[in-house]
């Protein structure tokens, strides 16, 4: 019966120890966001200067497209 028991108590001890060894390894960095921050980018309303814009002519689509494409 004890022997039984000493059985018992290896196979937990390796089972835990695999357990443990499977969950240390290859973890990444995470970067902490707000969820009432902004996010970086145009948005909806916003052009790629983060200005309000509403409406765009085509004449400053293509300027602003250009001038973006040059940085």
């Amino acid at each position: 019966m004890e022997c039984l028991s000493r059985m018992t108590i290896k196979l937990c001890l390796v089972v835990t120890a695999l357990i443990l060894a499977s969950c240390g390894g290859g973890s990444q960095s995470y970067e902490y966001h707000a969820a009432d921050d902004p996010l970086p980018g145009p948005g909806l309303f916003s052009g790629p200067d983060g200005t309000f814009t509403i409406y765009q002519s085509m004449e400053e689509k293509e300027a602003v497209d250009k001038e973006s494409s040059n940085r």
